[in-house]
């Protein structure tokens, strides 16, 4: 018994794999108005092959009313026929109202026939009726439990026993969705799974395109939350919440296609249109965010923040009519509103893209013009019952596709905008830190210069008590010296000659002090002045003749107390030299300005000797050292006298 049992188990399964792939063959199968004339005549089993479509021989009624009693099914007035565009989409004002088909099937056949009713797609709830020849009546079809292989919810199964007719009519509730078709086919039992098959891989091409969005979209994702991650940006929080909800959309379009579910039937009907809103939602705030609209695009942020406003109400009145509303026009006018205001705030962004002609709004907008075409394309041909007739009609006619390259082009000009931005930031950075180093440097700089007028403020007091306190002092103790040398006359003590000439060397000193520390005597020419003064003075009483050269129009060029100090020193003890040691009765000192200050004291004494270098070698070892600390330079040599050359940088 088993082994018969296998056998023809597996007899069945040869027959059936040999007719499904002659049924692919023959695929789209039998037409049966190719062998009828047109019109709703009585459709034989003898001319169903494999599958055939019944579009021809089905009378179509629409109960607008949604009140047709059991007496009006079995006489439905007005039937019309199944035109073409019904296969590709219904008009709206169907869904919600009683759908009536009606057709006539003959089993001209000596042996009892099976054949499936398959309408089309997608419906809440199918009731057969089937007229019955005895009472003439209007009755239930039987149903057939334990067989339901296939969902009920699309097809109906029917059996016909040898030479009987019978007249079928279906009353169809459509869900909610814009996507319905009306596809009146017949097909035997063995053949369904092929067909249903068939049906679903239509859109293959359409298939593989979504789900290569869709990776496209989960690389997004995982950029996009890598960039939060590492910069706490959530501007690329709302770009990664616009591509998974999107993302998700597409991926459940391509999967649960022709899929009669309920969860599809969800999905088609509600929740596509809340991913889409959802998304939009997220990017409307991830452009805000990523434009900087609010501080740099005020115009264009209002214009945003109404749009994120039409959407949230647009989803909230959406679901309120899905839910508590058979008025699925009102429902699909809900959505295309929404829809029209997304395709005007894109005109607008892109206008408003021109006419700003900022480089990252132009990419954006260029991004948004693909996006604007490719969804406007797609609400025409889900509004509209045109299609396109070429190769790839089926893939131009899907209005998902031609959203999905909107999507696709506006994403890579999203990464374009995304880089410049980047540039943008990257420079922007680069300019603050530069700024802020320059602030840095600015405010040492002030603070420096704070210190060093708070010395030279010093300096000015110091110099100031030395003249009025100090300098009292010891020009009194003179004066006191003085006095006594006169009273005592011809008894004068040595010790009252050396108060005398202390005091004056002492006077002297401190006036050179006090020179070097006032700050407005920080310059070239003042220094020159001072020199000549000093040099006049020191050689009057002596049989030296002292000659100072110096550039007729002297430039106004800074030189710190500090560097006139040391060159002071250094002339100062080259004319102590020349006045005690050299023998001479000429000295010259000449300035010469240039990027150096050269300064040359010449005489015509009895020159530099080794013999007698010993006797001054400490005070040029000084004036070395001096030239050293303000990075200048010293020279001595013998040319018909001495003459000694000072060398300091002015820069």
């Amino acid at each position: 018994m088993k082994k018969r049992m296998v056998k023809s188990i597996k007899s069945n399964l040869l027959r059936i794999c040999f007719l499904n792939l002659l049924g692919l063959l023959l695929l789209p199968g039998t037409d049966v108005k190719a062998q009828q004339q047109p019109g709703w005549d009585t459709i034989k089993t003898s001319q169903i092959r494999f599958f055939c479509s019944i579009r021809d021989f089905t009378g179509l009624y629409i109960d607008s009313t949604e009140k047709a009693e059991k007496e009006q099914i079995r006489n439905l007035p007005s039937l019309q026929a199944v035109t073409e565009n019904y296969e590709k989409r219904i008009p709206s004002y169907f869904v919600g109202k009683p759908i009536f088909l009606q057709f006539t099937l003959f089993n001209d056949a000596d042996t009892a026939s099976t054949v499936y009713f398959l309408p089309g797609f997608y419906f809440e709830d199918i009731d057969l009726y089937r007229y019955n020849n005895q009472t003439k009546e209007l009755e239930p079809a039987p149903e057939y439990p334990g067989e339901g292989i296939f969902n009920p919810n699309v097809i109906s199964k029917l059996i016909l026993q040898p030479g009987e007719t019978s007249t079928y009519v279906t009353k169809l509730s459509f869900i909610k969705t814009t996507i319905n078709t009306i596809t009146p086919t017949l097909s035997f039992g063995y053949f369904l799974p092929t067909l249903l098959s068939e049906v679903q891989n239509q859109r293959k091409i359409n298939t593989i395109i979504t789900f290569l969005v869709c990776g496209i979209m989960l690389m997004m994702i995982f950029y996009s939350l890598a960039e939060f991650y590492i910069n706490r940006n959530r501007v690329f929080l709302y770009y990664s919440a616009y591509a998974i909800l999107l993302g998700i959309m597409f991926f459940f379009k391509a999967f649960l296609y022709k899929t009669p579910t309920p969860s599809n039937y969800f999905f088609e009907s509600y929740f596509d249109f809340m991913l889409q809103a959802g998304g939009t939602l997220f990017y409307f705030m991830f452009l805000r965010k990523f434009t900087q609209s609010a501080v740099e695009f005020p115009i264009l942020n209002k214009v945003l923040l109404i749009q994120q406003a039409i959407t949230i109400s647009g989803m909230l009145l959406f679901t309120v009519l899905h839910f508590f509303s058979n008025k699925f026009d009102f429902q699909n006018l809900t959505e295309n509103i929404v829809k029209y205001a997304w395709s005007a705030c894109t005109i607008f962004f892109i206008i408003y893209a021109l006419i700003t002609r900022h480089h990252l709004l132009t990419y954006l907008a260029i991004g948004h013009c693909f996006l604007f075409l490719g969804g406007l394309l797609s609400l025409f041909l889900i509004n509209s019952s045109y299609r396109f007739n070429h190769q790839l009609a089926s893939l131009m006619n899907d209005s998902l596709f031609w959203y999905e390259m909107g999507i696709l082009f506006e994403l890579m000009f999203f990464l374009i905008a995304l880089s410049y931005k980047n540039r943008l930031d990257i420079s922007t950075r680069a300019r603050e830190k530069e700024r802020l180093l320059m602030e840095y440097e600015k405010s040492a700089i002030e603070r420096k210069m704070a210190i060093l007028a708070a010395k030279q403020e010093e300096r000015n007091r110091i110099s100031a008590d030395m003249h009025d306190e100090l300098g009292s002092g010891v020009t009194a103790i003179r004066l006191m010296s003085e006095l006594a040398k006169t009273k005592m006359k011809d008894h004068s003590l040595p010790e009252l000659e050396r108060i005398s000439n202390s005091a004056n060397d002492l006077i002297s000193k401190m006036n050179t002090i006090i020179w070097t520390m006032k700050n407005s005597n920080d310059s070239v020419d003042n220094m020159i002045a001072y020199v000549r003064s000093y040099a006049a003075e020191f050689f009057d009483n002596t049989e030296i003749r002292c000659a100072v050269e110096y550039p007729d129009n002297l430039p106004s060029i800074e030189m710190s107390g500090e560097k006139r100090r040391n060159v002071f020193l250094c002339i100062k003890e080259a004319l102590h030299n020349t006045l005690k040691h050299s023998q001479a009765t000429q000295v010259k000192i000449l300035f010469k300005i240039g990027p150096h200050l050269v300064i040359q004291i010449i005489d015509n004494g009895i020159g530099v000797k080794e013999t007698n270098m010993r006797e001054f070698s400490n005070g040029l070892t000084n004036m070395r050292k001096r030239m050293d600390t303000i990075d200048g330079h010293f020279n001595i040599r013998d040319e018909n006298g001495t003459t000694v050359t000072l060398s300091i940088p002015l820069q």
